[in-house]
């Protein structure tokens, strides 16, 4: 029993943070077990410990906010810091977001920053156009952290069970008792225990140790290409899941969109704090007929109007990228990033933060 207790209070302190936390959240390490995400927060916080930060930001959002398909020190976190940094500033940037994020999953993790003691009093939330897009039902609204949200705001989670996989839906409505019992089970040896938290952490360092010492390049080291050295992508936004993205229908900009729903509930959590949320530029020359649709421009504004009368500092970078700075339709290469972290920079410089 001792010996367990001394694994519980110390190997978090003994596990090298950069293995899952180096510039953003390691991505592998959470993708194919969400609940390592606690694992991440529970790092980022002893890192501020350590660090003694009494000022922080902290990025959420999709795969633009994390900065795909580059590497950690070519993300927007490592240039905002780099930036900070220059300016002698204490602050620091974290980057939480991950690809394929939705605003569901936001809010979540918004809930589980405050579980840990992680201050959300500067946070930066990249959204983009697909997420507007009426959902039927995919993309869910919460596409990693639906237990975690389930645990946390059962209400938001009801609100938006529909949405959710059918698969997730037959579950909550018993038809698996036994299978629901064990998914409880593991998630709070997961997000408790830390011989479980850790398991997957060291795994993966053994793997990249292995990978290091066998001269295997990690892919995200490689260099990035812009898009238009990239053939094959014409052909691929034709098709469904990409068309699906840039419909042309009239938004829905109520609590009946779950976009409009999380982003409300956001927004109500931010209260007098410093919150930017911007939107995600495309590559207007290669979605050249899709984005001067009528419509889609309709709709562009309506995500404006929304955040008129919003107390959240908004950005809205459509048209404000140059095209050459695209790795595709809506990723950057580095300069990409370099050019948008500037931008943001710019709004940081107005927020009370040393």
């Amino acid at each position: 029993m001792i010996y367990l207790l001394v694994i519980q209070l110390c190997l978090p302190y003994f596990i090298p943070a950069n293995i899952i936390y180096d510039n953003r959240l390691n991505y592998d390490f959470v993708k194919n077990r969400t609940t390592n995400i606690d694992t991440v927060l529970e790092q980022v916080k002893i890192i501020i410990e350590k660090e003694h930060l009494k000022d922080y930001v902290v990025i959420l959002g999709d795969s633009v906010a994390y900065s795909n398909p580059g590497p950690s020190d070519k993300s927007i976190s490592y240039y905002l810091n780099e930036m900070a940094e220059k300016e002698e500033r204490s602050f620091r940037v974290f980057n939480l977001a991950m690809p394929a994020m939705q605003t569901g999953d936001i809010y979540t993790m918004l809930l589980k920053m405050k579980q840990h003691g992680i201050s959300n009093d500067h946070l930066i939330i990249n959204i983009v156009y697909a997420g507007f897009v009426k959902r039927d039902p995919d993309p869910p609204a919460v596409y990693w952290l639906q237990q975690q949200l389930k645990s946390i705001d059962i209400d938001s989670y009801q609100k938006i069970e529909s949405n959710l996989p059918a698969s997730s839906n037959n579950e909550e409505k018993g038809f698996n008792v036994f299978k629901n019992i064990k998914t409880s089970i593991n998630i709070f040896l997961y997000e408790n225990i830390s011989i479980f938290m850790y398991k997957d952490l060291l795994q993966l360092y053994f793997t990249e140790k292995i990978n290091q010492i066998r001269g295997k390049i990690p892919v995200e080291t490689k260099s990035v290409q812009p898009w238009y050295a990239k053939d094959f992508l014409p052909e691929l936004l034709k098709q469904p899941e990409y068309r699906r993205d840039y419909a042309d229908n009239m938004f829905e900009m109520d609590g009946n969109n779950p976009q409009i729903y999380f982003l409300n509930k956001i927004i109500e959590l931010q209260k007098g704090k410093n919150t930017l949320i911007f939107l995600a530029a495309v590559n207007d020359e290669l979605l050249y007929d899709d984005i001067n649709k009528s419509g889609y421009q309709e709709n562009l504004q309506r995500i404006d109007n929304y955040f008129k009368d919003k107390p959240v500092d908004y950005l809205n970078f459509y048209g404000k990228i140059d095209n050459k700075l695209f790795s595709d339709h809506i990723h950057l290469i580095p300069e990409g990033y370099y050019y948008l972290s500037k931008s943001l920079y710019k709004t940081i410089n107005t927020w009370k933060i040393n």
